[in-house]
């Protein structure tokens, strides 16, 4: 069964923080650990699958970090979120001979729709979300 834990979600803040500097150089994992309160031993853990999957790069030196390794519109959410949680499967053993086969593949397909958004599309939806929010007050 597909469930995002905290890998996943601390995983998405850090690309989130990557993406929002994407232009200004690296970023080191201090920074990012404390600016969305993730475990720097831990980032430091999700950051090598991610680079060793191509999403990020590190650099060393005093300027050194991670840095995307691809611009924010070619990093999908269902391929990030499939290298730190594993494959979408929603209740895959209850598929088999059950009459409610279909109704399990509809909902894996609409997650599957949801995610299948770029880095740059979730950093717009919540630059949107922002600016009603402050609009509102």
């Amino acid at each position: 069964m597909f469930t995002v834990t905290a890998r996943g979600v601390y995983g998405l803040s850090a690309l989130i923080e990557l993406a929002l500097n994407y232009q200004q150089g690296p970023k080191q994992i201090k920074d990012i650990a404390s600016a969305h309160g993730i475990p720097q031993h831990y980032l430091e853990q999700i950051l090598v699958i991610l680079k060793k999957s191509g999403v990020v790069e590190s650099f060393r030196g005093a300027q050194g970090g991670y840095a995307l390794a691809r611009h924010p519109s070619r990093i999908q959410l269902l391929e990030v979120l499939s290298l730190l949680e594993g494959q979408l499967e929603v209740l895959p053993e209850q598929r088999q001979g059950n009459a409610l086969g279909f109704f399990w593949n509809a909902l894996e397909n609409r997650i599957r729709d949801f995610l299948d958004r770029s880095l740059e599309d979730l950093l717009l939806e919540m630059q949107s979300q922002q600016s009603a929010m402050m609009y509102s007050i």
